[in-house]
């Protein structure tokens, strides 16, 4: 038994879309290596509030996914949100719509602190395709060992690891 926080990867996006499903092919080339018995991974998918099941009993949670941001893309970026971090000019009219945003805020108003961390890329390409462009391909395989390396050390050198991504 080990008494560091039970963290969760979570790997989001749609694998149909291509780049989209970034967060997925992350989470496949992390089921690969040998990561602390403590971490979970998981392929989320478009999961939404249905992923609220797979967030039990976890203290940190990475979510791994493709963001339309200000950056190049494949570009990483490790950053922990705010309180009142929200998506811009996304108005939710359906449970359906639901996207990581909305099921951490779920998760708090049950009670839930964990500590959260996003490692994100901006898509180059979202098109009808289950291949990632080459260049998210080649940051998947970056994240996945950032993500090692952060695991490795119970994310003691969270840090240091932000030199390696805009924070």
């Amino acid at each position: 038994m080990t008494n560091e926080p039970t963290t969760l990867i979570l790997g989001l996006g749609n694998i149909l879309l291509g780049d989209e499903g970034f967060g997925v092919h992350v989470a496949r080339r992390l089921r690969e290596l040998k990561l602390p018995d403590n971490v979970r991974v998981e392929e989320g998918g478009t999961g939404g509030f249905n992923l609220l099941g797979h967030l039990d009993g976890v203290e940190r949670l990475v979510v791994v996914d493709a963001m339309m941001l200000d950056s190049s893309p494949g570009e990483l970026l490790l950053w922990k949100p705010g309180p009142n971090f929200r998506e811009s000019g996304k108005n939710i009219i359906s449970f359906h719509q639901v996207g990581i945003i909305e099921l951490v805020h779920m998760w708090g108003l049950l009670g839930h602190e964990p500590e959260i961390l996003f490692l994100v890329t901006r898509p180059e390409k979202m098109e009808a395709s289950m291949e990632l462009s080459p260049c998210l391909r080649s940051a998947a395989g970056q994240a996945a060992k950032l993500i090692e390396k952060l695991c490795a050390n119970n994310f003691a050198d969270l840090e240091r690891s932000k030199d390696l991504c805009i924070p």
